[in-house]
């Protein structure tokens, strides 16, 4: 029962196509709509309060968490501790926890499954009295019979299958603003079962060090997961690792909330020993095992202990043959690694964190909401924002993704529908995808289309009538006045905004000696040079070979659009050669196919090489210097109006000093916290996602403002 200005309460839910709203009714007569859930790509959010009774004032109340349990973990040391450490940091980050408990199936070992049913007994035929040879006359009759009308009728098609029964919701989840699943099984069945993906969290400790891309049973759970719920919980900085390595479907969240913590002493097991734990199935096994493993930690080396008590850590012999093979006391030898956390303090971090990150943004505004269409091929600069914005309660963000980028005959199957719904189109890209939304949006809808560098050299522009524009997003300083010289589109529609940039997501620990590892991202273009940056990393080899280049990139021969070309084929084949057979580039270069986990991947990374003819704003460079690692630009068209001057060098011989001085940690420690600094200037996340709610409500000039002083038109 919720009680308002001194007033009881009641409380019910009206459920509609669109969403359901809470909606409170006072014995004064008076209504509210308290919240909202609408739906983003076929999840559901809650959005914030929007309005409230006349001369009422609203009481905040306190978001109901759930810690859904898995019927299949036994209440012993380590799950208990789990239990109890959760709802301590969930419970000191500002919500009512409760329990709930998903139902499991039941495991039998193997040799142990109960017996199947027998058969039915056979039915006796209904000529069982007819002598034997009658009856095979008969048998021989109907058989032809039966052939001939198979011949002659065709057979009628086969009833469709019944619907499977749609599985059943785990009880008690009903009404929570944010849901914590204790197992990734649980978080599935819970999805299944009609619960809010972007309400759900997962504990996913990973059974052992995965390989990207590898096929395991947590890796099957966490790509089933990955880009339908709100994020995963983890144990540490490895198992954040282990996690993204694992989801090759989508770049989820995953926030570090240790288990257990030293400090906060569990109040059901205090220090008893662990049980003989019962048969399990492997992954409950595994995840128990190691909640009761981390209770005690040991020397003995497993990649849960090593998330435990930190690679660096003492480990004792490893049992392996030693050198001369006559004695089996090899010892393992630590590595650099930085002390993980497991303290209350960072279970509370870690909470609030989760929490933040789930309950909607406060937007109570004047504002009506607004349905928003983002709409284009390749959406991968773009996808992020579109989240973000759609958190918001007077925002409803589609994203609608485009099949092909040369024909205007390839929107998606709803793209029709979805324009038809918008109040506010945005067209990623100026491309054959933009003119076909110019020409069938809705008179009252508004048209945002957004520019990038590389539609400027095209005709794409030419093809669409501005006066159906109500505003044009650019995204680098330097573009607008190119678009309003070349395109000769008028300035009062132009508004230049950057690229939304997670910054919270990829500041991460850099890996101990970082500062050595050059990063380089995309390299497949010939456009991108990476004839130079090899010029550049050769010179700081020269001189300190610990230096050395890791690129992550497609392969120019997966790229339909680039092996097409001959030239491009050939400066391929060159560069390839030369890292084979050039002394100071061999074994100094590596490369990595891409991926969605750049935070974890930039954490390897001490300085970045941008070396391109020309770029929009090069967002890669950008990402790694909002990771803290130290850039390193060639003077290409326009970054001096994106990036600060320090960072551009005029010479391969001056690039390679600025990247030989980060061998000093002081020096390199530095210009890393001037590299973030910067980022968080130039790409604030919060006045990117402040200029785009002006904007997308309609107010141009208001969106302006946030980076009016980049401007150069």
């Amino acid at each position: 029962m919720l009680y308002l200005a001194g007033h009881r309460v009641r409380s019910v839910v009206v459920w509609a196509r669109r969403g359901a709203a809470l909606i409170h009714e006072t014995p004064l007569g008076g209504r509210k709509i308290g919240a909202i859930d609408v739906p983003f790509r076929h999840r559901y959010r809650r959005c914030a309060l929007l309005s409230f009774t006349l001369g009422e004032q609203p009481m905040a109340t306190t978001p109901r968490l759930v810690l859904l349990r898995d019927s299949r973990w036994p209440d012993v040391p380590g799950v208990c501790c789990w239990r109890a450490a959760a709802e301590a940091a969930f419970g000191a980050a500002g919500t009512a926890v409760a329990d709930a408990t998903w139902e499991g199936p039941k495991y039998f070992p193997p040799g142990s499954e109960p017996p199947k049913p027998p058969p039915p007994p056979p039915v006796k035929g209904r000529a069982e009295w007819l002598p034997m040879p009658v009856r095979r006359g008969v048998r021989l009759v109907r058989k032809v019979v039966r052939k001939v009308h198979r011949l002659v009728t065709p057979p009628p098609p086969p009833p469709p299958p019944p619907p499977p029964p749609p599985p059943p919701a785990v009880p008690g989840l009903e009404g929570a603003a944010i849901v914590v699943a204790e197992s990734l099984a649980a978080a599935v069945a819970a999805l299944k079962g009609g619960a809010p993906g972007d309400r759900l969290w997962a504990l996913a400790l990973a059974p052992t060090r995965t390989v990207q891309g590898g096929s395991t049973s947590f890796g099957t759970l966490v790509n089933e997961l990955a880009d339908r719920v709100a994020g995963f919980v983890t144990d540490s900085e490895l198992g954040r690792d282990a996690v993204e390595r694992a989801a090759t479907s989508g770049r989820p969240r995953v926030v570090v909330l240790p288990p257990l913590a030293a400090d906060r002493a569990c109040p059901s097991c205090a220090d008893a020993a662990v049980p003989a734990l019962p048969e399990l199935d492997p992954d409950t096994t595994a995840a128990v095992a190691q909640l009761a493993a981390w209770r005690h930690p040991s020397d003995t080396y497993s990649g849960p202990m090593a998330r435990r008590r930190g690679l660096a850590a003492d480990w004792g012999p490893t049992g392996w043959l030693d050198w001369n093979q006559d004695g089996r006391s090899l010892p393992r030898p630590g590595l650099p690694d930085a002390q993980p956390d497991w303290t209350a303090a960072a279970q509370d971090r870690g909470a609030r964190e989760v929490v933040a990150a789930t309950l909607p943004v406060d937007s109570a505004s004047a504002r009506a909401g607004r349905n928003v269409l983002i709409s284009g091929f390749d959406l991968k600069f773009i996808r992020e924002l579109g989240s973000r914005l759609d958190q918001r309660g007077d925002l409803d963000v589609s994203l609608d993704e485009w099949r092909m980028i040369r024909t205007q005959q390839s929107p998606s199957e709803q793209t029709e529908d979805l324009l038809l719904k918008a109040d506010t189109v945005v067209a990623e890209w100026v491309r054959p995808s933009a003119v076909w939304l110019t020409e069938r949006k809705q008179p009252e809808s508004k048209l945002i289309l957004r520019l990038h560098r590389f539609e400027l050299d095209t005709a794409y522009p030419s093809k669409i009538d501005i006066d159906k524009v109500d505003a044009v997003v650019y995204i680098a300083p330097a573009l607008g006045p190119r678009i309003r010289d070349e395109i000769g589109w008028p300035k009062e529609k132009l508004v230049y905004i950057p690229n939304y940039l997670d910054i919270d997501w990829l500041d991460r620990p850099k890996l101990p000696d970082a500062r050595f590892a050059i990063g380089m991202v995309g390299t497949e273009r010939f456009l991108k040079r990476l004839d130079l940056a090899l010029d550049v990393v050769a010179a700081v080899r020269r001189e300190d070979p610990r230096f050395a280049l890791h690129i992550r990139s497609m392969n120019p021969q997966d790229n339909q659009y680039v092996w097409a070309s001959r030239d491009e084929q050939e400066y391929a084949g060159w560069c390839q050669d030369r890292i084979e057979r050039d002394p100071l580039l061999r074994g100094g270069v590596t490369f990595e196919a891409p991926g969605r986990d750049m935070a974890r991947w930039y954490r390897r990374v001490g300085g970045f090489l941008s070396m391109s003819d020309i770029e929009g704003v090069h967002l890669a460079a950008a990402e790694a210097m909002a990771s803290g690692a130290v850039p390193v630009f060639r003077p290409w068209p326009g970054v001096r109006e994106v990036y600060d001057d320090h960072w551009i060098h005029p010479s391969v011989d001056e690039a390679a000093a600025a990247l030989l001085a980060n061998a000093d940690p002081d020096v390199w420690a530095e210009r890393s916290a001037a590299a973030k600094a910067e980022m968080r200037r130039r790409y604030d996340p919060a006045a990117v996602l402040t200029a785009w709610t002006d904007l997308v409500h309609g107010d141009v000039d208001k969106a302006r403002e946030p980076f009016a002083s980049y401007v150069r038109i």
